[in-house]
């Protein structure tokens, strides 16, 4: 019987180098191949007995034909421990198959502001999942990744902004939407071959959600990139932040989660998911903590004429790492270290659904643990939600107040400029000097200068 990946012929070839498949996106910021491992093709499904295929059938029928099983892993930055990071992920499958993932990365930005990034990013990764159960409840159901993400957008009633994509599976694709610099790899036979594109307004800077009510300049939905991509039993589909993809080359991000689902043979696909998000997360903390390392982060930085480490180097181990960074490049003439970062990676296993009903209710299982979670934290974000909304209303009234004095003045500045003059042309050219300085000294106005001067600034005066 096949063994779930795990081939019979199938052995992990460490150290082989090749090129990689998947075309200009199967790597990130232009960055130089690397490892280029290729691998045996991995086999996804447990064999069943004809009677158990034929009611899996049924199921099939109205569910999808694949499935992804996944399972994720965080490492938070070391100066966020205690609170989590400010990264977030959430994966939800249902009986009849199907699935998907999501993940979103709290900008750190707002932290200055005394906001957590971190409880925006959950609600978002919550709200997504519950517009995505929404949806499916809809007999004409077609996955839209970017109707899915403007509902979760909407919904997220709270101070911060987050990157954000999702990835779900229908029938034999998967389709999928990205903002910002957080994406995901489709990995086949031990490559590369599908990349997502990250998005930045400038290096550092990359596109993000927020409440639209309180920041007006937010990204929306409709900027993500979507995409619609054939899988089969055996792909492994991996979303990170970008603490992943400014540490590990998407050469070693094959090799790493191949072999770590290799590493689980027999165990079935959750296990393999499960196995391939840890293995990635912990290379890419291991490459962040290395200042010789000649990350993905580290050129692009080099690219765009930064110091080693840039920006996002922050707390003392950061610190530490530019540092010594700086002092290797000096004397290797690149540029290296990773970047510290939150790093959470969650990898999705392709498996066909009438085969793998044990796989699929193992992590049916895990999607029930992921909600109790994700509600606790909902509900806990109830009172910033309020607090966001109050603010919205004091805003709208205040500014509603401003317009409204605004258009007073400006009707007041029409009405007067409507007027009739007080004074007649014809009047005032009768009128000698002694009494054209009278009337505008009654009115308040200056009566120096000359009379035609004079004469003119009496004639401007309007009928009260």
């Amino acid at each position: 019987m096949a063994t779930p990946f795990a081939p019979s012929a199938a052995r992990v070839l460490r150290g082989a180098r090749g090129a990689i498949a998947g075309g200009s996106d199967s790597t990130r910021g232009g960055a130089r191949m690397r490892f280029g491992v290729v691998r045996s093709a991995i086999v996804v499904g447990r064999a069943r007995s004809s009677r158990s295929s034929r009611s899996s059938l049924l199921v099939t029928r109205a569910g999808s034909k694949y499935s992804l099983v996944a399972a994720g892993a965080n490492l938070p930055h070391p100066d966020k421990v205690d609170k989590g990071g400010e990264d977030a992920w959430f994966a939800k499958i249902g009986p009849d198959g199907g699935g998907a993932m999501y993940l979103a990365d709290g900008v750190g930005g707002v932290n200055e502001q005394g906001v957590d990034p971190g409880l925006y990013a959950r609600v978002l990764t919550y709200e997504a999942a519950k517009a995505f159960d929404a949806a499916k409840k809809n007999p004409l159901f077609s996955p839209d990744p970017v109707k899915i993400m403007r509902e979760a957008q909407e919904n997220t009633k709270l101070p911060g902004a987050s990157t954000c994509v999702l990835v779900s599976c229908d029938g034999t694709k998967i389709r999928a939407a990205n903002l910002g610099d957080s994406g995901f790899r489709v990995i086949r036979g031990g490559r590369v071959v599908r990349a997502s594109d990250p998005q930045e307004h400038y290096f550092n800077c990359p596109y993000q959600l927020a409440y639209e009510p309180l920041s007006e300049d937010t990204d929306l939905a409709s900027d993500a990139l979507t995409y619609e991509i054939d899988v089969v039993p055996g792909d492994l589909v991996v979303l990170g932040s970008d603490g992943l993809f400014d540490n590990v080359f998407d050469e070693e991000i094959a090799e790493v989660a191949t072999a770590a689902a290799f590493s689980v043979a027999g165990a079935g696909a959750l296990s393999a998911a499960r196995a391939s998000a840890e293995a990635l997360a912990r290379t890419a903390r291991n490459h962040a903590e290395d200042p010789l390392f000649e990350s993905p982060y580290a050129l692009d930085a080099a690219k765009e004429k930064a110091s080693a480490g840039g920006a996002k180097r922050s707390g003392p181990l950061g610190m530490l790492n530019a540092f010594a960074a700086g002092a290797a490049s000096a004397v290797t003439g690149k540029k290296l270290g990773g970047k510290m970062d939150d790093i959470t990676v969650v990898v999705g296993a392709v498996v066909a659904t009438d085969a793998a009903k044990e796989d699929i209710a193992a992590a049916g299982k895990l999607t029930a643990k992921l909600q109790e979670t994700a509600d606790k934290v909902r509900k806990r974000a109830a009172g910033e939600e309020a607090k966001t909304l109050r603010s919205v209303n004091l805003r709208n009234e205040m500014d509603a107040a401003l317009k409204e004095k605004v258009a007073e003045k400006e009707a007041k500045v029409k009405a007067e400029k409507a007027a009739p003059p007080e004074f007649p042309k014809a009047v005032i050219d009768k009128m000698d000097a002694a009494t054209v300085r009278k009337l505008l000294e009654e009115r308040g106005l200056p009566t120096s200068g000359k009379i035609d001067r004079l004469r003119e600034r009496l004639g401007a005066v309007k009928r009260k």
